[in-house]
């Protein structure tokens, strides 16, 4: 399935979209955890598959 991934900075505004294909939602979040950890301008990643949101992944989320 084609997920299409958006890193958000802190006003919310996304400058970058980047698309993977994933085997499902769990393995798409999992994708934003690493989409996220390259963008370093980002605060969350949004992840969408067409127009239905799967969820976000922010870096407060995330272990330290």
């Amino acid at each position: 399935m084609l997920f299409t991934f958006y890193p958000c900075r802190a006003d919310g505004s996304s400058t970058a979209l980047e698309t993977f294909d994933c085997a499902d939602d769990d393995g798409a979040l999992n994708r934003a955890e690493r989409v996220l950890a390259e963008h370093l301008s980002s605060v969350e990643v949004v992840v969408w598959q067409g127009e239905r949101r799967v969820g976000a992944v922010s870096r407060a989320a995330l272990p330290a």
